[in-house]
């Protein structure tokens, strides 16, 4: 077992590492839980405390700055069954009993226990693939409202004002764990480098990274950190960054193009909090001055795939803390070059994701995403390539963009399955009918969201499965198309949403348009009441009752806020699919 590394204090504020003024966590092994391990606690707050760094527009952090918002997480390395205790640091947050705290994803079934009245332990099983959760004490749950003031979107607060309605609730304060599985045997191998061509920086302040001409470069325990105008290029010789337990990295990597592999792996920390937000390499990585720098923001990992290489990214443990624009883009000169790269991603965390436009990760062709957590305030994750999984992830949701977009413009994709899905948090509050948010999301052509004649009928999205879903606590909305694509066999099974928010039934409605293209013609939707190839709702729940057309509540002025265009209604059904398991056969005589 190991937990986080602490690193001394230092005088110079950039060597130092913001520690949870809210928590403290530590760790035993059941089978010696008379001995403990320290795992550090570090804390996010909104844009890092330093408020708006040359702008004064709006970036999507205001809620939670306002609201006095932070995020802390502590993270271990185990291989059994392990206690962790968790002790609040703040006097108002004494317990009674275990029932005052929470455990989100809320079915894990963890044993948890009083230990005193500020401390409380959890039994985490081992399991390979860790666990990502959420310890909530009673006392520190913030309701978020919508005052629904004016005629737009309305305004989010702590109170609800004279009109106002709640829209989630949650922890001011909270705190994420971390129990990942210690690497062992090839595994370990793979995914922490001991032979080759390493360069081990030295802790403190890093320049000149783009001169460092190794394959590999080894982050041992410490605080690094780059200028807030400093952002490394790396040399095409670097394909593997290595973050050890209790690295702290201040900084970003953008690699270039032309290797057939790389790394990112360890389970240290790389954080963007020294950045302003929109950073932009055009604005000598000050604010950007327009609204538009996607090519051009600093991103925390960014990629390029080379024609004529297929590079594959194994990305696995790190922590990317405080995005100050998108977290991790790929780049390519075309599409079929970006189609080379895939990647496998497991044990990934993202925290502290205050800005808009810090999404969590884009799904690349032949690539699995699982095992991971992901706080975001936009897409969390963009399902936008054909032969991909996405599994076990665990997801706070912040206020913008859904948890899964596969729209924006006509695609041609197939054969792609998002299984497993937790959403502990879930703060979309919009009043008005927004294009691009909810649980899923198409949304219309990104270039004239307004048109109703983008679409492309030579552009099918064909087996695309979305599974398992449950969303705990109060939800604003479900699922939202505007087909720019034929569609066919798009399912959606078994999705759990505990409750609705308080807004206008107008304002939670589910959508489903067809667009057409330039010439009138609109896409199909294949027909899923008489073939089952169309958008299939199976097993969807809202609290206790499941959504069916049978039952005639999937109206969207009925609990299943479905408000799909009438012309389509033999393209879609919501049904309950009743599952046929081992043990049910053994009731038949065959």
């Amino acid at each position: 077992m190991c937990g986080t590394t602490t690193v001394p204090w230092n005088i110079n504020a950039a060597a130092n590492v913001r520690g949870s003024t809210f928590y403290s966590t530590t760790v035993a092994l059941n089978s010696e839980p008379d001995v403990f391990y320290n795992s550090f606690v570090y804390m996010s707050i909104p844009r890092g405390g330093k408020g708006k760094v040359g702008y004064s527009t709006e970036d999507g952090a205001e809620y939670a700055s306002s609201a006095g918002m932070s995020m802390s997480w502590s993270t271990f390395l185990y291989g059994e069954d392990t206690w962790v205790y968790v002790s609040t640091l703040d006097p108002a947050d004494t317990i009674s009993s275990a029932t005052y705290v929470t455990i989100r994803p809320t079915n894990l079934g963890f044993t948890k226990q009083m230990v005193n009245h500020t401390t409380i332990r959890i039994l985490v099983p081992y399991q390979a693939q860790g666990y990502r959760f959420s310890v909530e004490f009673n006392t520190q749950l913030v309701t978020t409202y919508n005052t629904l003031s004016g005629s737009g979107s309305g305004e989010p607060s702590t109170t609800p004002g004279p009109n106002g309605v709640p829209i989630h609730v949650e922890p001011r304060n909270s705190l994420l764990i971390f129990a990942e599985a210690i690497p062992t045997g090839t595994r370990a191998t793979a995914l922490i480098p001991s032979t080759g061509d390493i360069y081990y920086p030295t802790a403190g302040s890093l320049a000149a990274v783009e001169n460092i001409n190794h394959q590999i470069i080894y982050f041992q325990p410490g605080v690094y950190y780059m200028d807030a105008n400093y952002a490394p290029v790396l040399s095409p010789t670097v394909q593997w960054i290595y973050l050890a337990p209790g690295a702290y990295v201040k900084g970003s990597f953008e690699f270039q193009g032309g290797a057939s592999w790389l790394k990112i792996t360890g389970f240290g920390v790389l954080s963007g909090e020294q950045y302003t937000y929109m950073p932009d390499r055009n604005n000598g990585l000050n604010h950007a001055l327009t609204d538009k720098c996607d090519g051009s923001c600093v991103k925390l990992l960014q990629f390029f795939a080379s024609a004529g290489t297929s590079p594959h990214l194994d990305l696995h443990g790190v922590t990317i803390m405080e995005p100050p624009f998108n977290s991790f883009v790929v780049y390519a000169n075309s599409d079929s070059d970006l189609n080379q790269f895939s990647m496998s991603v497991s044990s990934y965390h993202q925290v502290g994701a205050w800005y808009w436009q810090t999404d969590g990760l884009e799904l690349y062709a032949n690539s699995i995403v699982e095992d991971s957590f992901f706080h975001a305030n936009d897409d969390v994750m963009k399902v936008f390539h054909s032969d991909s999984s996405s599994s076990n992830v665990v997801i706070w949701k912040g206020e913008n963009g859904p948890v899964f977009q596969f729209g924006w413009t006509p695609r041609n994709i197939q054969n792609i399955s998002i299984n497993d899905v937790d959403v502990i948090h879930n703060r979309i509050w919009w009043q008005d009918v927004k294009i691009n948010t909810c649980l899923i999301n198409h949304a219309p052509s990104a270039a004239d969201p307004s048109s109703s004649t983008t679409a492309d009928t030579t552009k099918t999205i064909q087996d695309l499965t979305f599974s398992n879903i449950r969303s705990e606590g109060m939800n604003m909305c479900f699922i939202r198309i505007w087909a720019l694509s034929n569609m066919f066999n798009i399912n959606v099974n078994n999705v759990w949403i505990e409750s609705w928010n308080g807004m206008p039934v107008t304002s939670q409605q589910s959508v489903l348009h067809a667009l057409s293209n330039s010439a009138g013609t609109q896409v199909t939707i294949g027909n899923e009441v008489s073939s089952g190839q169309g958008l299939g709702l199976s097993n969807y729940q809202v609290s206790s009752t499941q959504v069916t057309r049978a039952a005639n509540n999937w109206q969207d002025t009925a609990l299943g806020r479905l408000n799909f265009d009438a012309n389509l209604w033999d393209n879609w059904n919501a049904f309950n699919l009743v599952l046929v398991t081992n043990a049910d056969l053994d009731d038949y005589d065959c």
